[in-house]
């Protein structure tokens, strides 16, 4: 069976690409995963107590916006799952597509201004996931596909 991750950070500007992840899973009769990263190393820096409950506070919010989509998934008819983890998103990314037998991903493009990862990252990225986990890559903006990329041959 086809299984489709859709990596997401959350919120209303990540609505569009995730209802095109939620099309193509309509339309390839897939399952459906939504993937968060929070990614809180950089908390280390800091020596408080607060740390450990920003820390909860940061899992909890992701665990939100997890939900959120999983209800927006299931009122267009398609079952989702979602997936919280803490860490870097390539290898948390990587574990996923492994873990849940993944066949497609999607990810968001960068947005100028708001953007978290750069062009360059997405594309390494890609090439990765192409040779190492022979899945296909959707790049999404604003819910458009604006880059396919099928599996490499072995």
């Amino acid at each position: 069976m086809t299984t489709i991750l859709c990596a997401t950070r959350g919120g209303a500007s990540s609505f569009p690409n995730q209802d095109r992840a939620i099309a193509l899973a309509q339309e390839r009769h897939a399952q459906l995963i939504f993937l968060h990263v929070a990614n809180v190393t950089f908390l280390n820096q800091f020596a408080s107590p607060k740390i450990v409950d920003m820390e909860a506070e940061l899992e909890e919010m992701g665990e939100f916006m997890l939900i959120m989509a999983e209800e927006r998934a299931e009122k267009a008819g398609i079952t989702a799952q979602g997936v919280a983890r803490q860490g870097g998103f390539q290898q948390a990314l990587q574990e996923v597509i492994g873990e849940y037998g993944v066949t497609a991903v999607t990810l968001g493009a960068p947005v100028h201004g708001t953007a978290l990862t750069t062009t360059a990252y997405l594309q390494t990225l890609t090439q990765t996931l192409l040779q190492e986990h022979a899945v296909e890559v959707f790049l999404l903006h604003d819910g458009d596909i604006i880059e396919h990329h099928l599996p490499t041959p072995k």
